[in-house]
């Protein structure tokens, strides 16, 4: 069963119930009314009955001929009778139309008052006291006009039942679709979508309803398939373009190699070459490999707490042994009177590579000048700068230096895979810190992280 046909069931059942139930309710206070003003009517005509019978040496003629005027308007199928003390009729005949039971009379004089249905019949009795003695006065009559009235009310609220569901029916049906357009226009723009262009989104329109999140939830899951796609595909065309040129260099320096017997300095000069292309290949791979680590689930890759300084201190040592010639100054500047703030919630082991790189990369384009590194507590977080003395970046490609595989013109002559970079901002933008780069062309570069309050709360 289709989501329109199940809403327009539900609905329809809803409402019928709710319209049977008052229905039923109307029915039954029309009904009640009806008996009640019935009743009313049989205890008037007892009453007029006592006093045309009863009241005649009391009251004055006037008065008798208007009770009798009164007599004379009877009901549907009346029949009243008057009962003495010993259950006898009085003023009526016992064979002149009919009688009342024994039981019932006893019970009037008993309860002083009784009502009751008979079939369609409704029947009271009186007990009324005169100056000549106790007696009992039974009263019936059919309701032929509440009987008419009661069933035109059945009747009209049975067709405007049945015409009232056949009309929520048809608006549940068309209010349905009303509400389900939406889907079926999402559902239409889904199947649009493929792999070729993820770049496509749904429509959010301008609701806040449960239609528009979904749209919007739709939307963020492409979001997150398109940038996934895109990571793949760039990590496949990076990788075919960038480990092409190292593994020709190795297998031109190896067919050369084979190509005639040589001597061993020969030999020695061509494994050292084939040694710097596959330490390049290495270094590619390596980067390619981080690249798509940090690619599949960031939020999954932040476990652990880190202390930025002796975080940098390490990455410090670890730069001046591999590279000796480097000069990094690592300045402690206005520092929290409270270490834990210098406490941030992430992965040590990504931190790592990025900061090392950018540190590399300073001392690298610098010619081993000195680098500064500052470590200092600000109003909105804590903040690390590296600065260094080098080529630069020229203005037009400072924005474009953060994409994998790109170079600065000026870079060409300096070794490299342009991975480093790329990788070191997507790790720091995951650790929600923001990644700013100032250059000028020929006096040097300055790298500012700035990881706000709120990451370094998350740790404590």
């Amino acid at each position: 069963m289709t989501i329109r046909n199940r809403l327009t069931l539900i609905y329809t059942v809803i409402v019928a119930l709710i319209l049977l139930a008052l229905s039923l309710f109307v029915f039954y206070l029309v009904k009640l009314n009806f008996h009640t003003v019935f009743f009313e009517k049989l205890y008037n005509r007892a009453e007029i009955t006592a006093q045309v019978f009863l009241e005649k040496d009391e009251v004055s003629a006037t008065i008798f001929k208007d009770f009798e005027a009164r007599y004379s308007q009877t009901l549907p199928g009346e029949l009243i009778r008057v009962y003495d003390k010993d259950n006898k009729p009085a003023f009526i005949e016992e064979n002149g139309g009919g009688t009342y039971p024994v039981d019932l009379i006893n019970r009037v004089r008993t309860e002083k008052k009784v009502e009751l249905d008979d079939g369609h019949r409704q029947i009271v009795g009186i007990h009324y006291s005169d100056n000549q003695g106790e007696f009992v006065i039974i009263a019936s009559a059919e309701d032929d006009v509440g009987a008419h009235s009661l069933a035109f009310t059945r009747n009209t609220l049975l067709i405007g039942y049945i015409s009232s569901l056949i009309v929520v029916f048809i608006s549940g049906r068309f209010f349905s679709k009303q509400v389900l357009q939406p889907m079926s226009g999402i559902v239409r723009n889904v199947n649009r979508i493929t792999v070729s262009n993820l770049h496509m989104r749904l429509d959010e329109g301008k609701g806040r309803d449960e239609i528009a999140e979904l749209s919007i939830t739709f939307n963020n899951m492409l979001e997150r398939l398109e940038r996934s796609f895109e990571t793949e595909k760039n990590f496949v065309d990076n990788a075919s373009h960038q480990l092409r040129t190292p593994l020709a260099s190795i297998i031109v320096e190896l067919e050369v190699a084979l190509t005639k017997t040589r001597t061993n300095e020969e030999y020695q000069s061509l494994l050292g070459s084939i040694l710097t292309e596959s330490e390049k290949l290495n270094h590619i791979i390596s980067g390619l490999l981080d690249m798509a680590q940090i690619n599949r689930d960031e939020s999954a890759m932040l476990t652990g707490v880190v202390r930025l300084d002796e975080l940098l201190w390490d990455i410090r040592d670890k730069v001046s042994k591999e590279i000796p010639e480097s000069k990094v100054q690592i300045s402690l500047a206005n520092l929290p009177s409270n270490s834990d703030e210098l406490v941030i919630y992430g992965n040590k082991y990504l931190l790592d590579i990025a900061l090392y790189n950018l540190i590399e990369n300073a001392c690298k384009f610098s010619g081993n000048k000195e680098v500064l590194v500052h470590l200092l507590s600000s109003p909105s977080g804590t903040l690390i700068t590296i600065r260094d003395k080098g080529i630069g970046i020229p203005p037009e490609e400072v924005k474009e230096v953060s994409k994998s595989f790109y170079r600065a013109k000026n870079a060409a002559s300096f070794k490299g895979s342009g991975i480093g970079l790329a990788l070191s901002e997507k790790i720091i933008r995951m650790h929600k810190a923001t990644f700013e780069i100032e250059s000028q062309l020929g006096k040097g570069t300055s790298i500012q992280i700035l990881f706000p309050h709120e990451q370094l709360q998350q740790s404590s």
